[in-house]
């Protein structure tokens, strides 16, 4: 057996993973390891709705003429998924290369050790639909900020319903 996914939707579902897990008991009697998730479901996002975020930013970089990527670091770094970590200054440059985009936000020192601080984003390919959502509302804001047409409210929360986590 090498992989089973299922869905639990109803309480009935739970009958067919008990089964699965019943026929792998001689399996664990021979002494067989098995690894096993239960996740809270979530739908994966648009492509459209990452499409429609490409062409906002694509529209902004011409205003502020920037180029795309640049105008992507910025937005990841204002609406995307962010963690900020303390880096040993001597190991900064090698470590830097492990982060999608970041920002410098300083430097200090504890115990006699210096630190770079820096304010770090996820590429948005990993970002879930709430995660998304909340980025494409960003991105949408900063466009209209800048007086460039975006799709209506209506258009945009159509886009998103698309593929909204339901009981969020």
């Amino acid at each position: 057996m090498d992989k089973i996914e299922l869905q639990i939707k109803k309480p009935e579902d739970t009958v067919k993973i008990q089964s699965h897990l019943m026929a792998l008991l001689p399996e664990i009697q021979k002494g067989k390891i098995f690894d096993c998730t239960i996740e809270l479901h979530r739908e994966k996002r648009s492509k459209n709705a990452n499409d429609y975020s490409w062409v906002v930013q694509d529209k902004i970089s011409k205003v502020l003429n920037k180029r795309i990527d640049e105008v992507h670091n910025e937005m990841v770094l204002q609406y995307g998924v962010l963690e900020v970590y303390s880096i040993k200054k001597e190991a900064f440059e090698s470590a830097k290369r492990l982060f999608d985009y970041f920002e410098n936000l300083g430097e200090s020192k504890l115990n006699g050790k210096e630190f770079v601080h820096i304010k770090a984003g996820l590429g948005t390919h990993t970002y879930n639909t709430k995660e998304m959502a909340t980025f494409i509302d960003g991105v949408v804001q900063e466009a209209k900020d800048l007086g460039i047409e975006t799709k209506t409210p209506d258009e945009i929360e159509k886009l998103k319903s698309l593929w909204r986590i339901k009981n969020d």
